[in-house]
């Protein structure tokens, strides 16, 4: 029986080399590190948490 998709919906983004260079850094202070997938990931759910004040 076939492993199940932790993450099934998949996304095509593109990004600039700065953005990929900053995640790459990024990644690099990050105990243990993490692929690059999971780094875009784990950045996007600090984004969401950080919340303006309106």
């Amino acid at each position: 029986m076939p492993r199940p998709e932790i993450y099934p919906v998949k996304k095509l983004v593109g990004l600039s080399e700065a953005m990929l260079d900053a995640i790459d850094k990024w990644r690099a202070k990050q105990r243990p590190i993490p692929n690059v997938s999971d780094a875009i990931r784990q950045l996007i759910e600090i984004g969401l948490k950080a919340r303006v004040k309106e």
